[in-house]
């Protein structure tokens, strides 16, 4: 890793002879990140093999050069670093994505948002709650439903156990390769077949359905009308990683607006007030009838990104701001980092939701990325803004929040969530008019 006017690499702390900087950076994840930018500035080197980038521009183009220069795929695994199978498995990806844009036309998602009501009032219930646990049911079921729907039955427990399995792994900065005899590793790799097997067997057995002139109401029936012609292999794959991203991340989101709307009774109030203000008889509203909650949405993943961390493993020889990267090197970027940076922001670490209501000014290019950006920009973009904001409208008009304990200091162990959030939630009384 050089630099394109010669220098050896870009500067770093020196770390540990044997360990690196791994057992620091485990203590202290974000600091560890922090004191490291303040100290190198917005490139700086972790260890021979991976740079830390921290800029708008270097993010950009780290980003958008994705599936050309830089490779999004990874495992929680170790292994051999094949770059041309990793891009190989890109192209699968991109394919099967390209068709499944499809999936979030309008007759798809309405179809979702009139199931997601239901669903949220089965799982969100009176009474005192974990809140991760519980909003990790409540997207185990609305993810499945959305991709799977009347195929879902037993998806969301399979689905469950796999996020399970890999955030054991994820938390270890040293990754254990697939033949180490550990239970970590076992019990992943069970898991993975399991939900594999399953996708398989509902995959198969809904084509088996096809053109029986039923309507298109998920995502699998959007993958199998596709005339790109995917293969099940590839829908199932797809379907899996789809379904994992769409739980942990909208989960961990939900679990911070809860923590938000428990600590903010300023803003709880406008978002009642808002909430109010939509008819009993209005059904599911529109994403856009609600604009301070989705204001409010767009503010807490500005502040808790649950994807804080995002790395891209480099494909072949090339260069980024100059700095010439190797077919393996990897690079990193904390979103956390960029959505709390002063130069970008004004107040940032305050949250402040009119910042996205007009007459407010759009933020700095390249600085806002909850979703990513580039050629894999999140697929559920859309999908997961509509989630949130209506999970957060039924929540408000529904329901009291009160704190019932746990510090709910942020963990960046893995995606990023509120340690330990408890709050008892207490129906509210809907007054009849006289």
């Amino acid at each position: 890793m050089t630099h394109a006017s010669g220098s050896e690499r870009p500067p770093g702390p020196r770390g540990h002879w044997l360990f690196g900087n791994t057992e620091e950076y485990d203590r202290d994840r974000n600091g560890f990140l922090e004191r490291c930018h303040r100290e190198y500035g917005d490139v700086f080197s972790f260890d021979a093999r991976t740079i830390v980038v921290s800029s708008p521009e270097q993010v950009h183009a780290l980003l958008t050069r994705t599936n050309k220069d830089f490779l999004a795929e990874n495992s929680p695994l170790a292994g051999p670093m094949d770059t041309e199978r990793m891009a190989a498995d890109a192209e699968l990806w991109t394919t099967t994505r390209r068709a499944g844009w499809q999936g979030l036309h309008r007759r798809v998602a309405e179809a979702h948002a009139g199931r997601l009501r239901a669903v949220f009032e089965e799982t969100v219930a009176d009474g005192e709650m974990d809140v991760l646990a519980t909003m990790t049911r409540f997207f185990g079921r609305a993810t499945a439903d959305f991709c799977l729907s009347a195929d879902a039955a037993g998806v969301p427990e399979v689905l469950a156990e796999n996020v399970a399995a890999i955030d054991p792994l994820s938390r270890d900065s040293l990754q254990l390769p697939p033949w180490w005899p550990s239970r970590k590793v076992w019990r992943f790799a069970r898991s993975r077949k399991r939900l594999l097997g399953l996708m398989s067997q509902i995959v198969r057995g809904r084509r088996r359905l096809l053109g029986d002139g039923e309507p298109v109401q998920d995502l699998l029936g959007v993958l199998l009308a596709s005339s790109a012609e995917l293969s099940d292999v590839q829908i199932e794959r797809f379907l899996r990683g789809i379904m994992l991203a769409a739980l942990g991340v909208p989960a961990s989101a939900l679990t911070w607006i809860v923590y938000e709307l428990s600590a903010r009774p300023d803003v709880l109030g406008r978002l009642a007030d808002e909430a109010g203000s939509v008819g009993e008889d209005d059904g599911v509203p529109a994403v856009g009838d609600l604009p301070y909650t989705e204001a409010f949405v767009k503010e807490v993943l500005r502040l808790w990104p649950p994807t804080w961390l995002i790395g891209r493993t480099v494909r072949r020889e090339t260069e980024l701001d100059g700095w010439r990267l190797k077919a393996g090197d990897q690079v990193l970027f904390s979103l956390y980092r960029l959505h709390r940076d002063a130069r970008w922001w004004s107040e940032p670490d305050r949250l402040v939701p009119e910042r996205w209501l007009e007459p407010h000014a759009a933020p700095v290019r390249h600085t806002y990325l909850p979703f990513g950006a580039g050629p894999r920009v999140c697929v559920g973009t859309q999908l997961g803004m509509m989630q949130l904001t209506l999970a957060t409208f039924w929540l408000v008009r529904t329901m009291e929040i009160v704190p019932s304990g746990g510090a709910a200091d942020p963990d960046f162990s893995g995606l990023l969530v509120p340690r330990d959030l408890r709050v008892r939630l207490r129906r509210k009384v809907v007054r009849q008019s006289a």
